[in-house]
């Protein structure tokens, strides 16, 4: 039998501690949820049309900008795609993809990037991870708290 082999930038010494940090909150308002029968599952439309963010960028979501495409599964979990356009009090424009799953028991979470003028305030999210903790879901609304990867 072979034996297999480790990199050796698997070993401890080179592994960073990974944490996490608060960021920001978003609050998301939606117009009403359009269902399509697809064959993957259920695919659920539902643009976003108002809402808020606050944290370390304070502001509001951009009207019309943004939607959630998420699918149902048969299996009865949801994943979900969200795109967000935001705006800052400055009126500096901020883009928010998240990918994720919804699960029965209740667990919502998603993995975001974020996209910004290289030249903004915020220019400090570029290349950074965040994960989004999602609450109060609801037809109408939700609420997801972002965290910082470290």
């Amino acid at each position: 039998m072979t034996e297999l082999s480790i990199a050796l930038d698997r070993e401890p010494q080179f592994i960073a501690k990974i944490g996490f940090a608060p960021a920001f909150e978003v609050r998301l308002e939606f117009e009403p949820v359009r269902i399509e029968q697809t064959p993957h599952g259920e695919r659920r439309m539902r643009k976003i049309v108002g809402g808020a963010i606050s944290g370390k960028i304070e502001g509001a979501v951009y009207p019309s900008g943004g939607g959630d495409y998420s699918l149902k599964r048969t299996d009865g979990v949801t994943d979900l795609n969200t795109h967000i356009v935001l705006r800052d009090k400055k009126g500096e424009w901020l883009y928010i993809r998240n990918i994720g799953y919804a699960r029965l028991d209740g667990y919502q979470r998603v993995t975001s990037w974020m996209d910004v003028d290289v030249r903004s305030d915020h220019n400090w999210v570029l290349g950074l991870f965040f994960v989004g903790v999602i609450e109060e879901p609801n037809d109408a609304s939700a609420l997801i708290r972002f965290f910082e990867v470290l």
